[in-house]
């Protein structure tokens, strides 16, 4: 059995999963591609052409997969496609049951930073950074999950969290990304009990 079977529980092989890469894709070696094989309830974004860095263009791919999905959704981002995928959380919060996002891409290198989100997300959040990411520095990672109200967590010296990092399935990832599930399902329930005692 593959290493990443053992570490998926079986909630998580029956979530709906959304992977939203960030430019130029991820290859075959890269751990959203690997994550991908093992959850057969996940589907990635379909753009064509990855290679320009167009925020709407990449939010528009999010909300095409988003319309085929009939209950929340994890979304599992890296680089570029962290920005959009926080963007649309703020537009679908109602489809989205938490968001994973990896090695952010700096906003301010596209001179979006405006249109992203200003204010905590709707929806449990993660970012993962690394303290030697050249799309990111931490300083700017932590100022971007504390705008957001997300969890934050710097690993050391693993670059921009891709191939290059040579993290195979990456299993430290996936205890994370196990973490927030479960933070999100409590966050839901308590929403659901506060919303029962109201009525």
């Amino acid at each position: 059995m593959s290493s990443v079977n053992s570490f998926f529980p079986q909630s998580l092989r029956d979530q709906p999963v959304l992977i939203v890469p960030g430019l130029h894709n991820s290859n075959e070696h890269h751990w959203q591609s690997l994550w991908q094989e093992k959850l057969p309830n996940s589907k990635r974004i379909e753009l064509g052409e990855w290679d320009t860095p167009d925020l709407e263009k990449w939010k528009q791919g999010i909300r095409e997969q988003l319309q085929h999905i009939d209950k929340p959704v994890v979304i599992i981002a890296h680089s570029f496609g962290t920005l959009a995928s926080a963007s649309i959380a703020q537009e679908f919060p109602e489809k989205i049951a938490a968001l994973f996002l990896v090695a952010p891409a700096d906003p301010d290198k596209f001179q979006i930073a405006a249109q992203l989100p200003q204010h905590p997300l709707p929806v449990s959040a993660q970012i993962i950074a690394s303290s030697n990411d050249p799309w990111l520095t931490e300083a700017k990672a932590a100022y971007w999950a504390l705008l957001w109200g997300a969890d934050y967590l710097r690993f050391k010296n693993v670059g921009h969290i891709n191939s290059a990092s040579n993290l195979g399935e990456w299993p430290e990832g996936i205890l994370q990304l196990q973490r927030l599930l479960r933070k999100a399902n409590a966050r839901r329930t308590a929403i659901a009990q506060q919303n029962s005692k109201a009525a």
